[in-house]
């Protein structure tokens, strides 16, 4: 689905940094998952499996994570040994699958699918509604959805010229909804949908209760504010989150 260009090692090496907008990019998204313990989890968009292996540490029964990069599903199973190659093949498994896989069905839905970064890599409407008619046909019925996202709100044209010097990333604009993020020598295409559509995919594919969850420091971190209220002002991602419908 998306069309990367350079290294991925780069962004698997930013992807594992640690910075201000690493605090940003969790917090809010692990307060909006809430409590995983004993949960069954699809990690769709999983890259080298961070946020799999997070999940694992949070409590949760089973998790499989699934990427449409090879290289990245590799990455992840390496990631995992030896210190938790007792979950491999297990409660913790991951596979080759594009996000937007009409044929992709689990055995048992899950109780919760997540993804950091995903829906900016479809490149259509049509690919959108796709990735979410296999998160609504993986779900239980009242199973959650969380995801981290670009903002249908972010203006691209105001992006702060410190984003790359503090954040190691940056945009570039190639043609309204599609742009550029450069991290380092390494790029891929995004695209920037809009609330609405956003909103009519996955009402589409029977979720509901979808709500928007501006970022935000956590209250132990103030002394962060002066590093990222700029970014706070224009944030580029949001969490998404939504409910699969009940019977």
């Amino acid at each position: 689905m998306a069309s990367y260009q350079g290294d991925p090692n780069t962004y698997t090496r930013w992807s594992r940094s640690e910075s201000a907008y690493t605090v940003l990019e969790w917090y809010v998204f692990l307060r909006t998952l809430g409590s995983v313990k004993g949960s069954s989890i699809l990690d769709l968009a999983c890259g080298e499996g961070r946020l799999s292996r997070e999940l694992m540490r949070l409590g949760a029964a089973r998790v499989i994570g699934t990427d449409v990069s090879s290289h990245m599903i590799e990455q992840a199973v390496a990631r995992n040994q030896p210190d938790h190659e007792a979950h491999i093949g297990k409660a913790l498994r991951y596979a080759v699958v594009d996000a937007a896989d009409e044929g992709f069905v689990l055995a048992e839905p899950a109780d919760i699918v997540t993804a950091m970064y995903l829906f900016h890599y479809a490149p259509s409407e049509a690919a959108l509604f796709a990735m979410c008619r296999q998160i609504g046909r993986n779900l239980k019925p009242g199973g959650r959805f969380v995801t981290y996202t670009i903002n249908p709100d972010y203006d691209f044209s105001a992006q702060d010229p410190a984003m790359e010097a503090q954040f190691g990333f940056r945009y570039e604009t190639i043609k309204p909804p599609r742009h550029l993020l450069i991290i380092g020598g390494f790029e891929v295409d995004i695209w920037q949908w809009s609330t609405e559509t956003h909103e009519a995919a996955l009402t589409a594919a029977g979720l509901v209760d979808i709500k928007w969850h501006p970022l935000e420091l956590p209250a132990t971190r103030p002394d962060l504010a002066p590093q990222v209220q700029w970014y706070l002002d224009n944030p580029s991602c949001v969490v998404l989150s939504a409910e699969r419908a009940r019977d």
